[in-house]
């Protein structure tokens, strides 16, 4: 393995073994500030910043006036005001877990700490206040995502032992439906003020159906159930008034349990310390040292480690935290009104900015659309040669006004979780006249591998290793990828990094798995090195299967494949050991998929009385024709001929989280529950 001249890591001599690559590291030395060395956990970080800056603006919201259903600019708390609120908050947990705790057993238990407290919220001021009170006790987290069902909720419960339950107000009912079958559970804590007069009116946070009857209605219920109810505020008034001293943790000790969205099975606990975590936060501040204090847009899930590792950033940065108003629709409008600096995106939403933006610029009348296309071309055609991703006249003409969309104080932008567009990521450096990265992560190592160079404007790479982490790959020989491969090598992605977790909760043979050698996690996801010393993920390794001619087969890619084609909402690739072909269940997109069925029977003089999508996707003339436009596809982007989909079954409902529970909470297919869901269309693909 060679990399170029002008290369952007380097390869650790001696360091090939085989069937490995060598260890690939980031190049240049960028150092962390001498006073970070004090900063050992996350409670550390968090205190040294409110110590340093107790009057700066930290958390905000906008809170929701019922008045004129409107949400209201954004208020914040400083730093201080957090840190104090924390402190009590801290002191009031415990008070609550020993006054809840019946047994000998239990009081020990809580008064030993390092046990867990689970929290079920979307994003808002008072996840971030819990999230810096539990340490002050040695207390950790588990982040429940807003958008989890019941089944997975109570198994996230029971499998963490949490014996405590922060949620906003509409959870509340939710959980009381579970305790029965969540017996750990001692006490639920409100975020929403339930107690308090202001509590017979509709919160301020976020629009709520509850009013006095049903607040009362719920006590009761807790009541019945020898369940403690409380609200935060209440909760920190006992914690002030009978102040516990705090009881720091050790970097060591347990920080959160993020449970990964496993396709397949049970999520698995993924455990992570404070010495994981504060490792990938220094990282991430040394990356992005030249965004001082930046003003940061909260709507990625805190269940994630992509979003809680982004704010731990910015606490470390002494920035602000604007929180959305909880609906994503609505993201423009929060970021107008915060005017954020940093912006961390997700494909799925910078594709809708995208269409968004690209629209405007596509349609707008006159000479002035004109001079808009002119600049976008003009302007792509400089960054793909090099010339970097500003104008002095188009910027200031068209694409300020663009940019105001966001933020007109925006002066950078990430993408991670699953790769981006090459295209929509070039057309955001352009229009928007930013640094717009790429990065890559896992909850494992608390969203900590690597990302692109500020330097670096190229799009189809994740970027290079960054700080305090090395990257190899192994060959996988059942994939025909292979360390040896030229121009560049090929193989499953593995990780060394101080932020690799420290095991899967109750898993040691699973934690084994991943585990290999010398701390090597073994990601599952195939990648190339480049010969610039980037990387790019190309595959992913533990979704393939075998077809009966001894194909391997990687589903995941093929879906990536299809996705290119308009008509095409969702998709799953199926196939198995006993079966020469693969078959796939299709969503089409309403917007795109009517209009073409609808002209398709026209020209084929085929009346239909009912268009509706429905009635559409079982059409047998649209089914033949949709499935030649997928085959089309593959051929034009030289798949394999077993790689081609044989037979389809177009699906009008959507794969999602609650209603069919097809997909993960992060948008990840559950292959194993698609193909039990589909098990009978499945059979009938096969035998047609």
């Amino acid at each position: 393995m060679k990399f170029d001249k002008e290369t952007l890591s380097y390869i650790v001599p001696n360091s090939e073994e085989n069937g490995f690559s060598p260890i690939v590291r980031r190049l240049g030395d960028e150092r962390e500030p001498a006073s970070f060395d004090k900063l050992k956990t996350i409670h550390d970080i968090f205190w040294n910043t409110a110590t340093e800056n107790p009057n700066t603006p930290f958390v905000g919201h906008r809170p929701f006036d019922p008045k004129t259903n409107s949400f209201l600019p954004y208020q914040f708390m400083t730093y201080g005001e957090v840190a104090k609120r924390a402190d009590n908050l801290g002191s009031g947990i415990i008070h609550i877990a020993q006054k809840r705790s019946s047994t000998p057993e239990e009081k020990e238990t809580v008064n030993s700490r390092n046990w867990c407290v689970a929290i079920y919220s979307i994003n808002r001021p008072e996840w971030r206040i819990v999230d810096h009170a539990l340490p002050t006790q040695s207390l950790y987290s588990v982040a429940l995502y807003d958008t989890l069902g019941e089944s997975s909720t109570e198994y996230i419960l029971n499998h963490s032992d949490a014996l405590i339950v922060f949620c906003s107000l509409d959870k509340v009912s939710k959980l009381l439906q579970m305790l029965p079958n969540t017996p750990k559970i001692k006490a639920i804590i409100c975020m929403d003020d339930i107690h308090s007069q202001k509590a017979r009116n509709p919160p301020v946070h976020i629009p709520s159906p509850f009013n006095t009857t049903s607040i009362d209605v719920l006590k009761s219920w807790a009541g019945s159930l020898n369940i403690g109810l409380y609200d935060m505020k209440e909760v920190e008034a006992i914690g002030a008034a009978d102040k516990i001293e705090q009881h720091l943790p050790k970097l060591t000790d347990i920080y959160t349990l993020l449970y990964t969205s496993g396709t397949t099975g049970n999520p698995k606990g993924v455990v992570t310390t404070h010495h994981n975590y504060t490792e990938s936060t220094k990282t991430f501040y040394i990356t992005r040292s030249h965004l001082s204090k930046p003003v940061y847009i909260s709507y990625l899930p805190l269940a994630h480690c992509y979003g809680r590792s982004m704010e731990n950033y910015v606490v470390l940065s002494g920035g602000q935290i604007g929180y959305f108003c909880g609906d994503v629709p609505r993201i423009l409008e929060d970021c107008r009104a915060l005017q954020p600096t940093y912006f961390p995106g997700v494909p799925r939403l910078l594709n809708r900015f995208y269409d968004m933006m690209s629209s405007i610029i596509e349609n707008t009348p006159g000479v002035m659309g004109e001079i808009s296309r002119r600049a976008l071309s003009e302007k792509l055609v400089n960054l793909r040669s090099g010339k970097g991703n500003t104008h002095p006249i188009w910027d200031n003409l068209v694409f300020n006004k663009l940019k105001a969309l966001i933020s007109s104080n925006l002066d950078s932008m990430f993408s991670g979780s699953a790769p981006a567009e090459p295209r929509v990521l070039d057309f955001f450096r352009v229009v928007l006249s930013v640094q717009v990265s790429e990065g890559f992560g896992m909850t494992e190592n608390a969203a900590c591998v690597t990302g692109q160079l500020p330097t670096d404007l190229t799009s189809g790479n994740i970027g290079v290793p960054l700080p305090r982490v090395e990257i190899r790959l192994r060959s996988v020989p059942e994939m025909n990828y292979y360390v040896e491969d030229e121009p560049c090598a090929r193989g499953e992605l593995l990780i060394r990094t101080t932020a690799n977790f420290r095991e899967y909760l109750k898993e040691k043979e699973k934690t084994d798995e991943v585990m290999i050698g010398d701390r090597w996690f073994a990601t599952g996801d195939i990648a190339k090195i480049n010969s610039n010393g980037t990387i790019s993920i190309i595959d992913r390794k533990k979704s393939i299967f075998k077809l009966s001619q001894g194909e391997y087969v990687a589903p995941e890619r093929l879906e990536n494949v299809l996705s290119k084609q308009p008509l095409i909402l969702q998709s799953f690739i199926y196939g198995n050991s006993r079966q020469n072909h693969i078959v796939a269940v299709i969503v089409p997109d309403p917007a795109v998929f009517i209009p073409w069925a609808t002209s398709l029977l026209k020209s084929k003089n085929e009346v239909l009385d009912d268009l509706s999508l429905e009635s559409l996707t079982k059409n047998e003339t649209v089914k033949h024709h949709f499935l030649l436009e997928t085959q089309k596809l593959s051929r034009e982007s030289k798949v394999q001929g077993f790689e081609i989909v044989k037979s389809i079954h177009l699906e009008h409902v959507p794969f999602d989280i609650e209603v069919n529970k097809l997909l993960t909470p992060t948008m990840k297919l559950k292959r194993f529950d698609a193909a039990k869901y589909y098990v009978d269309v499945i059979e009938k693909l096969y035998s047609s």
